[in-house]
């Protein structure tokens, strides 16, 4: 069962709605020198704790376990911790005591977590502190541990964006090594459809292991495991009068169609919508089952994890505040660039056109598609024209106006000015002369 949901981490607490940032402190590294009164015999910096900040609150490691051997580096995690998860860890939630645990965490809302920006300070035995920032929301996905390389600097310091990393750099400034997690619930949305979701993949994996078993046995039984090749022949005598019959008729029913096109359309559309529905249900069959699930998951697996990846995707899953618009996740999905967003673009037109096919009835189908061709040509094109979102709603809920191509029209305001400007490039010199002193001329 873990193959449905796998690109969802689960949250490690079961509350509604409380949030938890927990920081692993690995290692301090090329820690300052501190001077003597004299400037001279510069002796290392050694480190009292290292303490988060956030939200008011203040939690502290205790000192380091272990010294290393160059460049005044220190060593948080024992040698005992090294091979334990962080969830089997002891952690520390106290604001004023230090603890031996080289993990300390806050526990709040999530809402009020995630926005945040968190503050890390090693303090040094010379009254001294390094700091360094990390904003949770532009660096972490929630429920997923990343390993970082924060760049300290003095606490006196005027403060700037801090310089982060998740790689090894060989830069000899001083650092301070960390796992970082933020850990929260899912929406309630969300854990409805994962719970729905594992009840009927429960119940599908039972159906499917009880029908294997039924039909395993009445082809045992019943069904012998291969035909005499009398039998086979015997086969031929109904398909082979079928066959004929199909292929003679086939072209009569095909000239009948396009000749009665008119009259035949609301019946070959009611089919293909009764076929399309079945079709559907049956790839929700199929797609329920162990099978189905492995591939589905191989496929929609990376874009379920690209989505949950984004801004947009984070404030839709988990309980993040105010849930993203449906323009921002539309922004997520559509295209950005210039030939994709024409092809989107002539799509929207098409199907906006296709209300045409049912005179009347099709006018119907434009109260919903209305708002959705209004949301996806905002994510594309309000910047570049703001009234657009209008235009689009208008002649797409008002009746015979579909005709207006609206996509296409975003297209042209967005991106006529970047080609004429690359078709001008390519126009001669003297070409372009001649157009000049044309124009003067009149």
């Amino acid at each position: 069962m873990a193959s449905e949901t796998k690109f969802l981490p689960a949250p490690e607490i079961q509350s509604e709605k409380k949030g938890k940032i927990t920081a692993c402190i690995l290692s301090a590294y090329d820690l300052p020198d501190c001077e003597n009164g004299n400037g001279r015999n510069a002796t290392a910096a050694l480190p009292l704790y290292v303490s988060m900040e956030l939200l008011g609150k203040e939690v502290r490691t205790g000192p380091p376990s272990a010294r290393r051997r160059d460049r005044n580096s220190f060593k948080f995690v024992s040698e005992k911790q090294e091979g334990v998860s962080s969830s089997d860890k002891q952690s520390t939630s106290s604001s004023t005591n230090g603890s031996a645990s080289n993990e300390i965490s806050i526990s709040a809302p999530l809402e009020l977590l995630y926005p945040q920006t968190a503050v890390f300070k090693v303090v040094l035995d010379n009254k001294q502190a390094l700091v360094a920032e990390v904003e949770l929301s532009t660096v972490l996905h929630i429920n997923e541990p990343k390993w970082l390389i924060l760049h300290l600097e003095p606490e006196y310091k005027t403060k700037s964006p801090p310089r982060l990393d998740d790689t090894e750099t060989d830069e000899h400034g001083p650092t301070l090594r960390l796992k970082l997690c933020l850990i929260g619930p899912f929406r309630p949305e969300v854990r409805a459809l994962l719970s729905m979701s594992q009840t009927w993949f429960s119940a599908m994996d039972g159906i499917t292991a009880g029908s294997s078993a039924a039909w395993g046995a009445i082809t045992s039984t019943v069904l012998p495991k291969q035909f005499p090749r009398s039998v086979q022949k015997i086969f031929l005598v109904p398909t082979v009068p079928l066959a004929a019959a199909s292929a003679v008729l086939l072209p009569i029913l095909l000239g009948l169609l396009t000749i009665g096109l008119p009259f035949f359309l609301p019946v070959i559309v009611g089919i293909l919508t009764v076929a399309a529905s079945l079709g559907i249900v049956g790839a929700g069959v199929y797609l329920s089952s162990s099978t189905g699930r492995n591939i589905a998951s191989k496929i929609l697996g990376p874009v379920a994890t690209a989505l949950a990846a984004t801004t947009a995707g984070q404030q839709m899953i988990y309980e993040t505040g105010p849930r993203p618009s449906p323009v921002a996740l539309a922004e997520i999905v559509l295209p950005d660039d210039m030939i994709g967003q024409l092809v989107v673009s002539l799509l929207i037109d098409f199907i906006g056109s296709s209300s045409y096919l049912l005179p009347g009835v099709g006018e119907a189908f434009d109260v919903t598609w209305a708002p959705i061709q209004t949301i996806l040509l905002m994510a594309m094109y309000d910047k570049a024209m703001p009234s657009l979102k209008y235009i689009s709603f208008i002649e797409e809920i008002m009746p015979f106006t579909d005709v207006l191509p609206s996509g296409t029209l975003g297209w042209v305001r967005k991106y006529s000015p970047l080609v004429m400007e690359e078709g001008l490039k390519r126009v001669p010199d003297h070409i372009r002369d001649i157009v000049r002193d044309t124009h003067h001329g009149r």
